[in-house]
């Protein structure tokens, strides 16, 4: 009985965060703060290079379905689907991966496809969990990417409030927001990331939300 229980935790914990997240832009949609900078995302892009490696994030922002107990060894794999999901036509499979201090692991697999309204070959896309219908999916905007150097941006949306340090999502429960450094590589590059940092910072977001996530002794690596 209690393993059974906590195979059913582990299946309902996805779906419930993930509508915690996403409640403000079911119920009322999304308004941009004409403070913050409208976010310009990667032209041209190629998504089959994009996913065609693991990334793992070395900083994030905390949101309902990423909190701050869960930053180590976050990875994030994705897969070009051979044809589209059935009902809701999603394009790419993910598989999001999380430990906490103590090694449990956390996650599991979602679905993309391009934003709803923007052409095939955008860099802004839409993420939820596989039987969830596009309308009820999250923005997840590729913001920098640069293949050569191993690195990326990606914004969990238009961020639409000014703290006064930039922009970030108004949403406490995690509507629109979200912030994270992707790494080709587990290795931690402060270079790199102090980049990649002035990057969103000279795009107008708030990087204080950003956390350090550590990759040491990840099961990922068994």
């Amino acid at each position: 009985m209690v393993l059974m229980l906590k195979l059913i935790t582990q299946i309902l914990l996805p779906f419930s965060t993930f509508l915690m997240a996403h409640a403000d832009s079911i119920r009322v949609g999304v308004s941009k703060d004409d403070e913050c900078a409208v976010v310009e995302t990667v032209s041209p892009f190629d998504i089959e290079v994009f996913i065609s490696a693991p990334w793992y994030i070395h900083k994030q922002a905390v949101r309902p379905d990423s909190p701050l107990e869960w930053n180590y060894c976050t990875q994030a794999i994705y897969n070009q689907r051979n044809r589209s999901s059935f009902p809701w036509g999603y394009t790419i499979d993910v598989n999001n991966y999380a430990e906490d201090l103590d090694g449990n692991v956390f996650g599991g697999p979602l679905c993309a496809t391009v934003d709803r309204g923007e052409e095939e070959d955008s860099s802004k896309l839409a993420v939820a969990p596989c039987f969830i219908p596009k309308l009820l999916t999250g923005p997840y905007w590729v913001v920098y990417y640069d293949e050569s150097k191993g690195y990326a941006l990606i914004s969990g949306g238009q961020p639409n409030r000014n703290t006064g340090d930039g922009c970030t999502g108004k949403s406490r429960t995690g509507n629109n927001s979200g912030l994270w450094i992707f790494l080709r590589t587990t290795e931690r590059d402060d270079e790199k990331i102090a980049e990649v940092k002035q990057l969103a910072i000279d795009a107008g977001f708030d990087t204080s939300i950003l956390n350090d996530v550590i990759h040491k002794d990840c099961s990922y690596d068994q």
